[in-house]
């Protein structure tokens, strides 16, 4: 689940069962960043940081639904979509299209009910 990256204080994080980043994010964090990808709320008694990593995962979540970052094929690590290559065919798997539209309308069935 938690593999240390080439980089200085990158790590790998699996943002879903599907989904790996390569974050900067201290550890104790991580859960945040998780909640923030796949659409939960902010909880309201976490910190600064905690907040920060959760908007984040949210950032990400939204730049992969605008097509702004890909899943790679190859490791499913997101990435952004500039660093994929000039392959198209290998940029996103249907699998990952569909998990994310089910985490995308998932989110908005929660807030749709919570307002």
């Amino acid at each position: 689940m938690l593999k240390r990256d080439n980089h200085s204080n990158l790590m790998v994080v699996d943002l879903t069962d599907k989904v790996s980043v390569s974050t900067g994010v201290p550890r104790e964090n991580h859960a945040a960043l998780r909640s923030g990808f796949v659409g939960y709320p902010a909880n309201p008694r976490w910190n600064v940081t905690k907040f920060c990593a959760w908007r984040t995962g949210r950032q990400w979540r939204e730049a992969l639904a605008q097509g702004k970052m890909v899943v790679r094929r190859t490791d499913s690590m997101l990435v952004p979509a500039t660093e994929q290559g000039d392959s198209q065919e290998e940029e996103l798997p249907s699998s990952t299209i569909l998990f994310a539209s089910y985490i995308l309308a998932g989110s908005l069935l929660a807030v749709g009910q919570a307002a």
